[in-house]
């Protein structure tokens, strides 16, 4: 019962930021639209982590990120939005049918100017786009086998102070006891981000999780 309970007190809660603290506008709306009626699977960042995306841009001061899984470019909006005006976000995606749906979020947000979207093999892209390192921020939001290639390849690729953010960082409660591969795959990310003598740690727990590392 009690768990119950909390469950419902933590939708609530949620309802509640989202409500106080999200201007979820008329683009975020028809992103989600749009992927909705191009069948993408409904699996982006909610409104309220896509607003702690955007303060930790804020806050960190970030000019270039990586995003790393585009889908239909909700999370990008939020993040190049809160890019100042020379900044710039490489998104990678691999799939050519959410490719163009985020081609057309891009359009509509009026961002082509601060997104540069990579398609293909997301690991093709991050070599391709190491030269142009140091980064300030990289999001990690795509296929759970990599994770920890990618946390690698932030590893080497962030400015000290630089940011790392992983989501589903909770898999809805399975890094606790992992089902499937992909949940190991997260908890595994998990614990060695957790012991990254590289990053200081920590994860915020707010919808599915948002584990976090700032470059030493």
């Amino acid at each position: 019962m009690a768990d119950i309970l909390n469950d419902t007190l933590r939708t609530l809660l949620d309802s509640y930021v989202a409500e106080k603290f999200v201007n979820e506008d008329e683009v975020l709306q028809w992103i989600q639209t749009e992927a909705a009626r191009n069948e993408l699977p409904a699996i982006s960042v909610r409104g309220f982590e896509g607003r702690l995306l955007q303060m930790l841009v804020y806050i960190s001061g970030a000019k270039q990120i990586v995003e790393i899984g585009t889908l239909a470019g909700y999370s990008a909006v939020w993040l190049a939005r809160a890019l100042p005006a020379n900044g710039k976000l490489y998104t990678l995606e691999k799939s050519s049918k959410h490719a163009a749906v985020a081609r057309a979020t891009f359009d509509r947000a009026g961002l082509n100017r601060k997104v540069e979207l990579l398609e293909g093999d997301a690991l093709s892209s991050l070599a391709q786009l190491a030269p142009r390192n140091p980064f300030d921020m990289i999001f990690i939001d795509a296929d759970r086998p990599h994770y920890q290639d990618y946390l690698k390849w932030a590893a080497d690729n962030l400015r000290p102070g630089g940011m790392v953010a992983a989501h589903n960082a909770f898999r809805s409660g399975r890094v606790l006891a992992p089902e499937n591969d992909d949940d190991r795959f997260v908890a595994d990310f998990n614990a060695t981000l957790a012991t990254d003598k590289r990053f200081e740690t920590f994860v915020f727990a707010i919808g599915d999780g948002l584990a976090v590392g700032v470059r030493k």
